[in-house]
């Protein structure tokens, strides 16, 4: 009785246990995980930089298109628009890029059920933060993930900040 049980049981367990492992991979590769970052990027010192211009906080790289929808990490063209390229640092830097190129993979891919709109939480009265969501990435000297970002952000996390705001958490105002 026990062998036959353990001949059942054990093709089931090992079905299992490739199962969670190739699960939690794709879950990884499609949540974004750990996407490439091959240029560094300081945001600490770009927004002391900025706040010396009287520039904006995220907008001036992480702004919104004609018709408000967020563009998320910036093309190499935005960078551009303040490093022009004359040193050559800035030169080999920038070099083997297009202007239309984005090489910083996002940590905040959310799945495709899930509807998001940075300028209805950031533009709205109730002034939601970008650190709200993204940590202190205004202070880090690195692209790598912040405490906060977990590959996507977690359903209950959006509902705590719902129930902060004192924003709706009916199901069709973030799901399709």
């Amino acid at each position: 009785m026990k062998r036959t049980l353990l001949l059942i049981l054990l093709p089931f367990f090992v079905f299992a246990c490739l199962s969670y492992i190739v699960s939690i991979r794709i879950c990884d590769y499609a949540m974004a995980a750990q996407p490439e970052k091959p240029l560094h990027f300081n945001h600490k010192s770009h927004g002391e930089y900025l706040q010396r211009l009287g520039a904006g906080d995220c907008e001036l790289c992480h702004g919104y298109y004609d018709n408000g929808r967020f563009m998320g990490t910036p093309a190499i063209g935005t960078c551009k628009s303040c490093h022009n390229g004359t040193t050559a640092a800035e030169k080999a830097f920038f070099k083997g890029y297009n202007d239309t190129d984005r090489p910083w993979g996002s940590y905040a891919k959310q799945p495709d059920l899930v509807y998001f709109s940075h300028i209805a939480v950031l533009k709205n009265t109730k002034q939601a933060r970008c650190s709200s969501c993204h940590g202190d990435k205004k202070n880090s000297m690195t692209t790598k993930k912040t405490d906060r970002i977990m590959g996507k952000m977690p359903m209950g996390q959006c509902m705590d900040c719902h129930d902060a705001l004192r924003i709706s958490n009916k199901c069709l105002v973030c799901h399709d």
